[in-house]
C-alpha cells in the first residue's frame, strides 16, 4: 500500500478521538458481565460494591486506602432511573457520575451539599417526558454512563458502617414496567481482532454519539468506513485494512510519547489537578462551569482525554479532590527504604480532609506492614499534632524508636516507594496554587 495514504493519519487522529469510547464501554461490559478484581458481577443498573479494606493484596493499582468503592454501570434506554443516595453524615464521600465518553459530568457529595442523602433522578439523553418533583433531576449526555460512590473510613472498626452505607445506595427504574437493560450493543462476531477496536467505535457511536459540538468532527473519519451501515470491516476492502491497522499504531505510539513526557515538579511532587478539564459540552450537578476548569482548545481537550482513559475509570476534577505524586525527596534523591524521611505538613493543605498513602515503585501497590498502616491522614486517629495544626509525617520501612513518633508514622518500602498526598475537598489557597506540598526530606 501507498505510505502516503491520506487515511492512514486520519486514522491516528480517529485513533485518539475514539479511545475514551471504545475504552470506556469495553470496560463497562467487563465490569457488568464478569466483574473486575474484587467487583462482582451485577450487570447493569445495580452497584457492586467493595467489601474488603484496602492492602497490599488489592487487585487495583493506586488504591485509595481510606476509602471504599462502590461502582454501578448504568444503561437509561429502558429509561429513567431512581437513584436512592444515603446520609453519610459527617464522612466523606462522594458519588462521581462518568458518560461514555469519559466526562465527568456530575458530582453529588459534601461538596455540593448534597452528604445528607437524598433521591435522584437519572434522565436519557432527548427524554421528553417529565419527573417526578420531588426527585433531583441529573440529565445525562449518554445513554451509557458509570457511577462511582466513594465513602471514606478512618480505621478497620469503621468498615461495618460504611457497608451499611454502600447497601442503601440504589437504583431502580422510574417506570416499574419498563424492559431489561442490555448494556452496549454488541460488535459483528465475523470482524477479525485486528480491527475489532473499529467495529466497536462504528457501534458504539451510534448508541453514545458525542456531543453537537463534536459531530463535524466524526464526521470527518467517514472515509474510514466507521458512519457505515453495514459494517465495512467484516470483508474489508485490503487498502483500508491498510490504513486502520497501521493508523491505530500511530495513534497509540502519540499518546504514549504523550504519557512519556513527563509533568513539572514542585518540591518534588507531581500532580495534574486539570487533567480532566477535557468535558467542555455537558456540566451538571456539582461540576464547576468556569474558565478555570475548561480546556477551551479542543484539540487539546481531545487528547487530554485519550490520556485520561489509558486510566481505571474514578479521577476526579481538581476541585473534587488533588492527587500529587513523589518520587525523590528534597535533594533530587529518589525515595528508598534504606533511608529514614520526614514530611513536615506546616501547616496540612486546607481541605475538608487529606492523606498521604505509601506506594511500592514502579507497581504502586499498597506497601505490606506488619501495623497494616497504608496512609495517615486527618482522619487517623492518634494523630499528633502541633498547635498550629502541623503534622510531621515519619517515613521509614522501620517502626520509630520513640514510641510516642509511630503515630504518625507512614511504614514504607524496603525498596523504591512513591508517597501518594490526597486532598479532598481542597481549599481556595490549593486550588490557586498558593500551597504547594513540601519536599521530603532525608534524614539519614
Amino acid at each position: 500500500m501507498r505510505a502516503d495514504d491520506h487515511r492512514f493519519g486520519l486514522a491516528a487522529e480517529a485513533y485518539v478521538f475514539g479511545l475514551p469510547l471504545v475504552s470506556t464501554l469495553r470496560l463497562s461490559g467487563r465490569f457488568a458481565d464478569g466483574g473486575i478484581g474484587p467487583l462482582a458481577p451485577a450487570g447493569f443498573n445495580a452497584f457492586a460494591h467493595i467489601r474488603d479494606l484496602p492492602g497490599p493484596h488489592s487487585q487495583f493499582v493506586g488504591v485509595h486506602a481510606d476509602v471504599l468503592h462502590s461502582v454501578a454501570q448504568v444503561d437509561l434506554a429502558p429509561g429513567p432511573l431512581v437513584l436512592s443516595v444515603p446520609d453519610s453524615g459527617d464522612r466523606y464521600s462522594l458519588l462521581l457520575f462518568v458518560d461514555a465518553w469519559r466526562n465527568n459530568f456530575a458530582y453529588v457529595g459534601r461538596r455540593t451539599g448534597a452528604g445528607r442523602g437524598g433521591a435522584y433522578v437519572l434522565v436519557p439523553p432527548g427524554w421528553a417526558q417529565g419527573t417526578p418533583p420531588d426527585l433531583i433531576r441529573i440529565e445525562t449526555p449518554t445513554r451509557l454512563l458509570t457511577v462511582i460512590g466513594q465513602f471514606g473510613f478512618d480505621d478497620p472498626a469503621d468498615a461495618r458502617a460504611v457497608h451499611g452505607l454502600q447497601d442503601e445506595l440504589r437504583l431502580s427504574p422510574l417506570d416499574p414496567g419498563a424492559r431489561r437493560a442490555e448494556g452496549p450493543p454488541e460488535r459483528s462476531k465475523s470482524v477479525c481482532d485486528d480491527l475489532r477496536f473499529w467495529e466497536e467505535l462504528r457501534i458504539w457511536l451510534r448508541a453514545c454519539p458525542p456531543p453537537p459540538a463534536e459531530a463535524d468532527h466524526a464526521r470527518r473519519f467517514a472515509p474510514l468506513g466507521i458512519l457505515d451501515d453495514p459494517s465495512p470491516y467484516v470483508d474489508p476492502d485490503p487498502a483500508l485494512a491498510w490504513s486502520l491497522r497501521g493508523g491505530l499504531r500511530a495513534g497509540r505510539d502519540r499518546l504514549e510519547r504523550v504519557a512519556h513526557a513527563g509533568r513539572a515538579l514542585s518540591n518534588g511532587w507531581s500532580s495534574s489537578p486539570h487533567a480532566l478539564d477535557f468535558n467542555l459540552d455537558h456540566l451538571g450537578l456539582g461540576t464547576l462551569d468556569e474558565p478555570a476548569w475548561r480546556m477551551t482548545d479542543r484539540v487539546q481537550a481531545r487528547l487530554a482525554r485519550a490520556m485520561t482513559a489509558r486510566q481505571p475509570i474514578g479521577a476526579t476534577h481538581g476541585y473534587e479532590c488533588i492527587e500529587a505524586t513523589c518520587l525523590v525527596d528534597a535533594e533530587g534523591r529518589r525515595l528508598t527504604g534504606a533511608h529514614r524521611y520526614l514530611l513536615d505538613l506546616a501547616p496540612p493543605p486546607p481541605a475538608a480532609s487529606w492523606s498521604v498513602t505509601m506506594y511500592d515503585a514502579p507497581e504502586y501497590y499498597l506497601v505490606d506492614n506488619p501495623q497494616h498502616r497504608y496512609c495517615v491522614g486527618s482522619r487517623s486517629r492518634g494523630l499528633r499534632r502541633d498547635p498550629d495544626g502541623s503534622v510531621r509525617v515519619r517515613i521509614q520501612s522501620d517502626p520509630p524508636a520513640d514510641e510516642g513518633e509511630q503515630a504518625d508514622w507512614l511504614p514504607a518500602a524496603t525498596g523504591d516507594f512513591r508517597p501518594a498526598l490526597r486532598i479532598y475537598g481542597p481549599g481556595e489557597d490549593v486550588l490557586d496554587g498558593t500551597y504547594t506540598p513540601p519536599p521530603i526530606r532525608r534524614i539519614d
